[in-house]
């Protein structure tokens, strides 16, 4: 099952009307909306509301391993490089109260630039800054992440955000900001449809060695189980192109990774590499 959560219904009117979702007029504490496989919740604005929210839902229909959590909404920054309407990935969560970081497995969307977010209490503006460093802002994601930590698999979490305004609020209009959400439904489609791919599990190699290459590239390398899954994906994929994908595997044998994050940028590279040959 998917699972969206969206604070607002402006958020959600777009997509429910894309995914064609129909109200669950038996749930009265939240506004809920579902398809076959896609349920979708209006949490309300703040970090707890969206825990909140995120676990009702789970506790409807969650039913374990392949469930996907995707919030999506809006956010501020300071940061001129993006157009109002672009959409991001947060690869990094802060919670402005807690201090606490959050580091979502990000491996969809490809191409779709990645932000950090700070998660605040209120609605932040420009005026309220102290420094000029560059600040993506939201209230929902510290919530999503904390809510997500009990029920789901970090490769599936997702947080996409929307850039609404340069935190100027008082200039924000609503015709405006349902029109970013519909121009990035197909965007949203395909990440899903990624996301619920890589749930359908994958094959097992028929090659012994490059499966017995993977388990110890996996265990050296300290990849997550999302990262074994997609190896073996790019893997199979380069066998099935006639490709060799054996001799980069090699290139990292015993070698060891020292923490979670020189683990990633391997997995980066090794995935670039059998890319490369698969083109």
């Amino acid at each position: 099952m998917i699972f969206i959560v969206t604070a607002l219904m402006l958020e959600a009117a777009p997509i429910i009307d894309y995914f064609k979702l129909k109200k669950d007029m038996t749930i009265h504490p939240y506004s809920v909306y579902k398809g076959s496989d896609i349920a979708l919740i209006v949490s309300g604005v703040g970090k707890l509301k969206s825990a909140m929210a995120s676990v009702f839902l789970y506790n409807l229909y969650g039913s374990g391993k392949n469930d996907v959590l995707i919030n999506i909404g809006f956010c501020g920054t300071n940061s001129k490089r993006f157009n109002t309407g672009s959409l991001l990935i947060a690869n990094k969560i802060t919670d402005i109260d807690t201090g606490m970081d959050y580091y979502p497995d990000v491996f969809f969307g490809e191409g779709i630039p990645q932000i950090p977010v700070q998660c605040y209490s209120k609605v932040v503006k420009s005026t309220d800054l102290t420094e000029q460093k560059e600040l993506f802002c939201d209230m929902e994601s510290a919530g999503i992440m904390e809510a997500s930590k009990k029920f789901f698999f970090s490769h599936n979490v997702l947080v996409l955000k929307i850039i609404s305004d340069y935190l100027e609020p008082e200039k924000l209009d609503k015709a405006k900001l349902k029109s970013y959400i519909e121009m990035n439904m197909t965007i949203l489609d395909s990440i899903i449809k990624e996301m619920k791919h890589l749930n359908e599990g994958f094959i097992e190699l028929n090659l012994e060695a490059e499966k017995d290459l993977i388990e110890s590239l996996c265990l050296d390398l300290r990849f997550t189980q999302a990262m074994k899954v997609i190896l073996t994906k790019e893997v199979k994929r380069a066998g099935i192109n006639g490709l060799e994908p054996l001799s980069s595997l090699k290139e990292f044998n015993g070698i060891k990774a020292d923490s979670k994050e020189e683990g990633k940028k391997y997995f980066e590279y090794i995935i670039k590499k059998i890319r490369q040959k698969s083109v």
